[in-house]
């Protein structure tokens, strides 16, 4: 069954009859997605993965009154006029607890992270002393009540939630849930994405390619893409453009949280994925979207499992992804943010969009003057992969607009390539 959208004007163009509208077709994806399971891993295996539960912290944090520099603990009224000279009994090392008070006239060499003896309430640091002998030191400025000192439960008080359902578990994530005490974690289930890659041309990434042949540069792709998304990614192989061998080859994935499918979705004689999937029990809630690279995208579901058919071009297949399924594979494990981040970016030269469909334009961005510009990315089209790896975001032209000028501002999409940018000039 095919569900085709009408033609819908979005103002000085009109998106392709057939097409389903960027917006409407992600709104589409995400009504069909469900959250997975939960389970509990070892906090070594959590990172990149997303809370299920709110965390709260079994202590105070600092479970004591700590010093924050190297110095002396000392009564901040003991040194009001300074400099004053003082009686040193003592010394207080991280991980070893005070048995002596400080009290008047007197001063206790700590160091940082070790626990504030009782009686002081200020550390001054040890750039501002001067020690007599081992058992005297000047303080040459005054301090402050409470200076350098970080209190018990300053930073967070037992039962406070530390980190939030659905927050990426990342280094500094595994920090806190340590310092909490948590040594299990409770996580969403990582979805399992199952990738098939279609095409007589397609041969493996070790081969040397024949006439007319290729290599299979969407399959690693896509399950990179799957596998930096969270997901539980599965080779399913490249089949060849034969109904009978694709529907076989899909055939034991169908248990998988999401099937991904690559090439034979247009409307070529070849293009037999549709078919395939609707013989497999497929319901299809749309077959074309309104979006630059990548028009021919089938989304539906058999069973449980949902069903993207995506475009063979390269690009295609990784916009795309980006776009629709990225964005269902984070909502399946609760994330808050599910989409890349977008931001507004300043063009320094035109880009066009004669498509009549939103148009992702390969850019590069980066900071110039406090002011993030982009710099199209030169490219032959949606099967150039090296000029979409050049890229480190994707400049989004609406359907109703035809071009946008050099000093405009537009929305950029940003790459996974961005927070890895070498700083390569534009």
């Amino acid at each position: 069954m095919r569900l085709d959208a009408p033609r819908e004007s979005t103002g000085a163009a009109t998106i392709p009859f057939g097409m389903l509208p960027v917006e409407k077709a992600l709104e589409t994806v995400l009504a069909e997605v469900s959250s997975l399971p939960h389970e509990d891993v070892a906090l070594a295996d959590a990172v990149s993965r997303l809370l299920a539960e709110d965390v709260r912290s079994d202590i105070d944090l600092p479970p004591f009154d700590r010093a924050a520099m190297d110095g002396y603990a000392v009564r901040s009224g003991d040194v009001a006029a300074a400099p004053a000279a003082l009686e040193v009994i003592g010394e207080v090392r991280a991980g070893q607890w005070p048995d002596l008070p400080v009290g008047p006239g007197q001063a206790v060499r700590i160091m940082t992270g070790a626990p504030v003896p009782p009686g002081a309430d200020a550390v001054q640091q040890v750039e501002k002393t001067q020690p007599l002998d081992e058992f005297r030191v000047t303080l040459l400025a005054a301090v402050a009540p409470g200076a350098n000192v970080a209190l018990r439960g300053s930073e967070v008080r037992a039962g406070d939630v530390v980190l939030t359902r659905g927050r990426v578990i990342d280094p500094a994530a595994v920090a806190v849930l340590a310092s909490a005490g948590h040594s299990r974690v409770r996580v969403a289930r990582r979805p399992v994405v199952a990738v098939l890659v279609t095409g007589d041309e397609i041969v493996d990434v070790s081969a040397a390619p024949g006439p007319g042949q290729i290599r299979n540069g969407n399959g690693p792709a896509l399950l990179a893409l799957a596998r930096a998304a969270g997901g539980d990614a599965r080779p399913l192989g490249v089949a060849p453009d034969r109904q009978e061998a694709i529907e076989a080859a899909l055939r034991p994935a169908l248990a998988a949280d999401v099937l991904l499918v690559s090439g034979g979705v247009s409307a070529g004689d070849y293009d037999l994925v549709e078919p395939a999937l609707l013989d497999l029990g497929a319901r299809f809630l749309f077959t074309k979207v309104a979006i630059r690279p990548g028009a021919p995208l089938v989304f539906g579901r058999i069973g449980k499992t949902l069903v993207f058919g995506l475009p063979g071009n390269p690009v295609s297949t990784q916009v795309t992804f980006d776009v629709f399924v990225r964005p269902a594979l984070r909502k399946m494990q609760g994330a808050r943010v599910l989409a890349r981040p977008r931001v507004g970016v300043e063009l320094l030269e035109p880009v066009h969009n004669r498509s009549g469909r939103t148009s992702h334009v390969p850019v590069r961005v980066r900071s110039e003057d406090g002011r993030l510009v982009a710099r199209p990315v030169r490219s032959m089209g949606s099967a150039d992969l090296t000029a979409h790896a050049r890229a480190n975001a994707l400049v989004v032209i609406g359907a109703g607009r035809s071009h946008a000028e050099a000093g405009e501002t537009a929305e950029a999409l940003l790459l996974g390539s961005f927070l890895e940018d070498d700083g390569a000039p534009l």
